[in-house]
């Protein structure tokens, strides 16, 4: 399996996503053979005609449940790594896409800087588990918590279109077009910390990256 120039095969309903998506693995992989398929029927075509180093496979598809079929496929191609890619993230779905075979998990509003490492994790170790916040694996003990609970402490009066100070720090810094490398460093914060903080603040302003999550708290005055 080559992860300088890759076959790299994008299955995924939604043709916005799909666009950002191509043009994030542009950044790590120009030379990469990119091959989109938009259900289920035309991801099976696309394996049987030539197939892909990686898969990056939406789990919500028009005509199927992508975690359902995977282990069928994997079982008539198991030498496919599958990266599951949602908005959804929980032990729960976790350990179902691990049960299935699946390489990694992507949520779908990480940055370029996510993509490209989770990628990257799949082309060579076939393995980017290890790159998800640990939060998101921990299947909770006591009460149930809301869901996103965030991975830092938010006031308690604060309601969705607030954010503190850390988070308008992270925006700020993803504004400027900082990695998360770069913003660790610039905060002193781990990056399995700032991939979480900023996963889950991109999903409280309804955003679908995090480059979107700052253009809505630029415009509802958020970062001022």
């Amino acid at each position: 399996m080559s992860s300088v120039t890759p076959r790299l095969l994008l299955v995924d309903d939604h043709a916005l996503y799909l666009t950002g998506l191509r043009l994030m693995l542009a950044e790590g992989w120009p030379e990469a053979e990119v091959v989109v398929a938009h259900d289920w029927r035309e991801a099976q075509a696309a394996i049987a005609a030539h197939p892909p180093d990686l898969m990056l496979l939406d789990v919500h598809l028009p005509d199927a449940d992508g975690l359902a079929a995977l282990p069928a496929l994997l079982a008539a191609h198991p030498s496919l790594c599958v990266l599951v890619m949602s908005a959804d993230v929980g032990p729960a779905l976790l350990q179902q896409a691990r049960a299935a075979g699946a390489c990694g998990y992507l949520h779908k509003s990480a940055g370029p800087d996510d993509v490209v490492q989770a990628v990257n994790a799949c082309l060579n170790q076939r393995n980017a588990w290890a790159l998800l916040p640990y939060t998101w694996t921990q299947a909770p003990t006591g009460p149930a918590p809301e869901a996103h609970e965030p991975a830092f402490d938010t006031p308690a009066d604060a309601d969705d279109s607030a954010l503190t100070p850390l988070q308008r720090a992270l925006l700020g810094e993803v504004s400027r077009g900082a990695s998360n490398r770069a913003i660790a460093r610039a905060l002193s914060l781990s990056e399995t910390d700032v991939r979480a903080e900023l996963s889950w603040v991109t999903e409280r302003l309804g955003a679908v990256s995090r480059e979107q999550a700052v253009a809505l708290a630029q415009a509802r005055g958020l970062l001022s």
